[in-house]
């Protein structure tokens, strides 16, 4: 039999001990911080409006307080659906064809996505509207497990105790009712211009 070497037998217990670190640390991936400002979300949306019903693959980049790109993709009757705003107003890229307004929630509800982006932008993130009257629940993890502000019901699904972002969302007013399936949260944003 042959006996390792006081040096291979450092070796293998430095290695060791990397592993259990890394096996221990907590992904800041996994658990990002909700208050950040710039982040972008991938993932599955599906919004029923009245008799409508659609799904779209969603790729969210929240570039600062001010400025976004919501890009909707997939199964949609009208094709990709590109969505922009800034401090100079917001636009919308549809069908070969881009136009613009002042507010990017008017855009939406013209490409037949009425969404709330200013507050959803909070509240994807499990974050309230400001200087709205709010209601909400937390679960016994003290993750938020619902929100209610501006007419919406938002309620908030984790897989893991420790999670400070959901990853399944659901939003619900009188005629609207979307869902957003998360399937990667990340601080780091790719572009920040309309394509």
């Amino acid at each position: 039999m042959i006996k390792p070497t006081q040096r291979q037998l450092a070796k293998f217990s430095a290695a060791l001990c990397l592993l259990l670190l890394a096996g221990c640390a907590t992904s800041p991936e996994r658990y990002p911080n909700n208050s950040a400002e710039q982040w972008q979300l991938k993932g599955k949306i599906g919004l029923w409006h009245d008799d409508k019903k659609e799904s779209a693959t969603i790729d969210w980049q929240q570039c600062s307080a001010e400025q976004l790109h919501i890009r909707l993709s997939g199964p949609l009757g009208s094709g990709a659906i590109e969505l922009f705003s800034d401090q100079q107003g917001a636009s919308l890229s549809q069908n070969g064809e881009t136009r613009r307004a002042e507010n990017i929630e008017s855009l939406a509800a013209q490409a037949q996505w009425p969404l709330p982006v200013n507050a959803l932008r909070r509240w994807v993130r499990g974050r309230a509207a400001p200087q709205l009257e709010l209601s909400t629940r937390i679960n016994t993890s003290g993750q938020l497990e619902q929100l209610e502000q501006a007419g919406w019901t938002i309620l908030y699904r984790y897989s893991h105790p420790q999670q400070t972002l959901p990853e399944r969302i659901e939003a619900s007013s009188a005629d609207t009712r979307l869902v957003l399936m998360v399937r990667d949260w990340s601080e780091q944003v790719s572009a920040c211009t309309p394509q």
